[in-house]
């Protein structure tokens, strides 16, 4: 929301009157929804006929065509997911019944997607859609497990929760069932493992964490098990929120002089800038469970690693050794960059700002944004507010992916929206 800026003229003591002051019209929203609109149609599952909200997964250069993936289909609930919860954050969401309207059959998509008792997998989400219309339950990324696509169900769920439960209660007791189910699985599968862990090139490495040591997919559950606890506190979900974030801390690597600088390891003994949503889920659950170890851990990242990225101009990946007391880098990739690469940092910057209202963080993440508006190592724009494209990828230092996918759009007007420009 822009805020409105009043001046105050001093008098003056002429008789010469004064010329009109003609303000200075606010900075364009950054924000653009025209691409992921086009991005959006609604269709009815063959299965039972619901009308649910879609968006495609890939949007090809130069026309823009919406593009199925052979393996997994044309929609996912990891993007409509995304979308949902872009939605619900659009300041205007409470009188556009447009976006009310979308995110309804959004929901209404993830909810329909949630494997059903009997199924292999009941109570996790499968996450594509064939074009018949059909639920993908086979391939690997489409399977109901304990992965990304849960957690973000979850998320996007338990986000709109209180708005339905005051506009559509019948609605959002089916939310409700939604998430006990899948808060269930989650209890059962992570909430009883043993504090173990490994040693990877010497790196301390957990083993409760999804996939191990995944930090990244943790940071989300974060998200959607703190939503959850307001909704229904119990002592379970809050001992595995505190499990999950102590895996997180244990990934931590560095400090303000020592490589790689508060980095939080996504996985094993390696980083990757997607995903890497580790330092807001422990800032913003942290405030909201009174954390403060958890938010000194998430601004130490924020402090350290991301302006020795900025330096850098951003990398993709790397891997780490135990070396001589410290951490000794083995290997590292610049390439590609992704939207889905940088917003985290912009989301965890803008949550320290909100927090301690230090402008340092404001100035941190517009330097961050900056990727997006051509300041990255190929001086190209990554998402272009005119169209509201977020673009698939920067390849090289002179090439990028043109194409504007779900993930890339929604990313990137996720960046747009928290900072606020």
């Amino acid at each position: 929301m822009k805020k409105l800026v009043l001046l105050l003229f001093l008098s003056s003591f002429s008789c010469k009157k004064e010329a009109p002051v003609t303000p200075t019209p606010p900075a364009a929203r950054q924000v653009n929804t025209a691409h992921l609109n086009s991005l959006f149609q609604t269709v009815k599952l063959a299965s039972n006929g619901v009308e649910v909200g879609t968006v495609a997964i890939y949007s090809e250069a130069p026309d823009y065509r919406l593009v199925t993936d052979a393996d997994e289909g044309f929609t996912c609930v990891d993007d409509v997911a995304r979308a949902a919860i872009f939605w619900l954050a659009e300041p205007d969401f409470a009188t556009n019944t447009d976006k009310q309207a979308k995110h309804k059959l959004a929901t209404e998509f993830v909810l329909q997607l949630q494997a059903p008792a009997g199924d292999a997998g009941a109570g996790y989400f499968y996450n594509f859609l064939w074009p018949d219309k059909t639920i993908n339950k086979t391939y690997k990324t489409s399977v109901a497990e304990a992965n990304f696509w849960s957690w973000r169900a979850l998320w996007a769920l338990s986000e709109a929760y209180p708005t339905y439960l005051k506009s559509d209660p019948a609605f959002a007791t089916r939310m409700r069932t939604a998430m006990d189910r899948v808060v269930a699985n989650m209890l059962r599968d992570f909430g009883s493992k043993p504090k173990d862990y490994t040693f990877i090139k010497g790196i301390t490495v957990p083993k409760w964490l999804p996939f191990g040591s995944g930090t990244d997919q943790a940071a989300i559950m974060l998200l959607g098990l703190a939503n959850y606890q307001q909704i229904a506190p119990s002592a379970a979900n809050l001992a595995l929120i505190d499990q999950l974030a102590a895996g997180i801390l244990v990934m931590q690597q560095g400090d303000a002089a020592k490589f790689p600088y508060g980095a939080f390891l996504s996985f094993e003994n390696g980083w990757h800038a997607y995903a890497a949503d580790q330092a807001y889920a422990l800032l913003h659950v942290g405030k909201q469970l009174n954390k403060p170890d958890w938010i000194t851990a998430a601004r130490k990242e924020i402090d350290n690693f991301y302006p020795y990225l900025l330096k850098e101009g951003f990398l993709e990946s790397f891997s780490v050794e135990a070396r001589d007391g410290g951490i000794g880098l083995l290997q590292s990739n610049k390439f590609p960059q992704i939207a889905y690469g940088i917003r985290p940092m912009i989301w965890a910057t803008m949550e320290a700002y909100d927090q301690t209202k230090d402008a340092k963080y404001l100035t941190l993440a517009k330097q961050l944004y900056g990727w997006f508006q051509g300041k990255n190592v190929a001086s190209i724009v990554m998402y272009d507010p005119a169209t509201g494209r977020g673009y698939d990828g920067l390849l090289s230092g002179s090439r990028i992916n043109q194409n504007a996918g779900a993930e890339s759009t929604i990313e990137s007007l996720w960046a747009a929206q928290k900072v606020k420009e």
